[in-house]
């Protein structure tokens, strides 16, 4: 019989705590722009998102309601790194391990994304990159928002690994699915920038995963 997921013991308070700490920030950022909040959260609506909130007086990714999505789409990765280790490489994690993922992960976005408006304005590279951005980062908290819901039922609710890990496949599939979607469009937007999308890909969103698993990851293997 497949072991079931069932997390709802005195080692895993810590964990309750989070999750009441993640529904606060989202609560907190419910409050701050509830239009904005409820349009994010509708997938048809990205386009429609886009074009109320990109313009240049509003394209400000450093914002206090930016922060808070950046945290929760953090915390929620963080919250399935855990469960996955636990459940399926036998690896009991504890607060500390999550706030070291929580501080890596963290410090490695955010370099990468200084690093990426470094590029964008030494470039001159045109307004459809920012674009590119700010839609990969909405998707991105969308897709962590319905996710930490899921997590927070497995936390509780006893599931099979097996149930855990298909949901979590086929949630990934649609995500590199819209993933590409926005690649896409960039690519339609400007052809002659080719070189600078492979580049962006390889070096940018590529290479860092790679070494956060090198680095950090794969030692609790």
């Amino acid at each position: 019989m497949e072991e079931l997921i069932y997390k709802n013991n005195l080692n895993q308070d810590w964990i309750s705590f989070i999750f009441f700490i993640n529904l606060i920030i989202i609560t907190v950022i419910f409050k701050i722009n509830p239009p904005r909040f409820k349009s994010i959260t509708l997938f048809y609506s990205s386009d429609i998102y886009i074009k109320r909130f990109s313009n240049e007086k509003k394209f400000n990714m450093i914002s206090a309601y930016n922060i808070l999505c950046f945290i929760i789409t953090v915390s929620t990765l963080c919250l399935f790194l855990i469960l996955l280790l636990e459940y399926n490489y036998k690896t009991l994690l504890f607060a500390f391990e999550y706030y070291y993922l929580f501080s890596s992960l963290i410090l490695m976005l955010s370099s990468r994304y200084i690093f990426i408006q470094f590029l964008i304005n030494q470039l001159k590279i045109n307004h459809n990159y920012r674009i590119g951005i700010l839609k990969n980062f909405i998707n991105n908290f969308r897709f962590a928002l319905f996710y930490l819901i899921f997590l927070l039922i497995v936390n509780y609710v006893e599931i099979q690994n097996k149930q855990f890990l298909l949901f979590t496949l086929f949630y990934l599939i649609i995500w590199v699915f819209y993933q590409f979607r926005i690649l896409i469009l960039l690519f339609k937007s400007n052809p002659q920038q080719i070189l600078y999308i492979i580049i962006y890909l390889c070096t940018l969103r590529l290479l860092p995963w790679y070494w956060f698993y090198i680095l950090i990851l794969e030692p609790w293997l």
